[in-house]
């Protein structure tokens, strides 16, 4: 069963740790291509200096964060590759959560057949090789969870006990915000970013 729109309409951290053990699907071509979400980081929009929106920047590459929670944020970093981000909160306030890794689940010949790569442990273990692996680009940016391309299906939470908290990676541009508690994965799992 899909994620109601509630579920993404509270505090980002809190939707950040939820999200974890939860399966993030696409639908390419009538065929399922999907994961288990085993790791993620919360952006807290205008107040935080690692997050696109900080500030209340309202470029056209953002304009999906402002929308209501339950919204796709699909952005390309590097000119190369795109990073899949679920929208939360209400309209205007532009917080999201980066998936950072999944294990795969459904479609895996296809997923291979994305990222040229037989090697399974590699395959979804950082947020451009999940996109890749899953075919997200920026087409699905501001889609809407609740349609039909690409959305999340509820599962068991995954205990606290089971979680791992730790700084973000990648923002150290963002100065202090970068050692902000804003990254969670689930504890001993070999599905998560290298990094």
């Amino acid at each position: 069963m899909k994620l109601p729109q509630s579920f993404y309409r509270r505090k980002t951290e809190f939707v950040a740790r939820q999200l974890l053990g939860k399966t993030l699907v696409r639908v390419y071509r009538g065929q399922r291509v999907s994961g288990l979400i085993t790791e993620t980081e919360a952006y807290l929009g205008i107040v935080d200096p690692a997050a696109h929106s900080f500030g209340g920047r309202k470029t056209n590459r953002v304009q999906s964060m402002y929308l209501p929670g339950g919204h796709a944020y699909v952005y390309m970093i590097y000119g190369l590759h795109f990073c899949f981000n679920v929208v939360t909160r209400t309209a205007g306030h532009p917080e999201a959560v980066l998936i950072r890794a999944l294990q795969p689940l459904e479609g895996i010949p296809l997923m291979q057949k994305f990222r040229q790569s037989k090697e399974l442990k590699n395959l979804t273990t950082g947020p451009a090789k999940l996109c890749e692996a899953l075919h997200i680009q920026r087409t699905l940016d501001g889609k809407d969870l609740a349609g039909d391309e690409i959305f999340i299906e509820d599962a068991a939470v995954v205990p606290r006990s089971s979680v791992t908290v730790r700084s973000r990676i990648g923002v150290a541009y963002a100065a202090e915000a970068a050692h902000w508690p804003l990254r969670f994965y689930i504890k001993g799992n070999s599905f998560i970013s290298k990094k």
